[in-house]
């Protein structure tokens, strides 16, 4: 069974962010293609962080409220863990660059999404 629930939240994971993208640049960029797009490194990312990430923080905050508001917090760190090296290796997984500086740290963090990152946690919760 666990490599089910591996699949099932590598795939939920990558089209969550692939309907976000296309969604994202309808609003911003009035594109009406959606065309959402996300990167394969991304599966494992999702598989193993969905599945076992949200549990974890889950084990060690148990009030709800601060659990939920420490999601962004949490994604940003294995944004640090995953991107910090991919980019060293001249990989970029995810780039944030189309946002303005102070509003992202080096392409690899973006501080607008701390909303749609406690709503993605949220999401996990009621569908776990």
């Amino acid at each position: 069974m666990e490599i089910h629930y591996l699949i099932f939240w590598g795939v939920f994971g990558m089209l969550t962010e692939i309907c976000f993208t296309a969604i994202r640049d309808l609003i911003a960029k009035r594109e009406f293609n959606l065309m959402g797009h996300t990167s394969l490194w991304m599966f494992p990312i999702y598989a193993i962080g969905l599945s076992h990430g949200l549990d974890f923080v889950e084990y060690f905050i148990t009030n709800p409220i601060l659990r939920i508001l420490s999601y962004p917090l949490w994604i940003w760190g294995i944004e640090l863990l995953v991107g910090l090296p991919a980019l060293w290796l001249g990989v970029r997984i995810w780039d944030y660059g189309y946002l303005p500086p102070h509003l992202q740290w080096r392409r690899i963090i973006s501080f607008v999404h701390y909303p749609f990152w406690v709503g993605l946690g949220i999401l996990v919760e009621l569908i776990k």
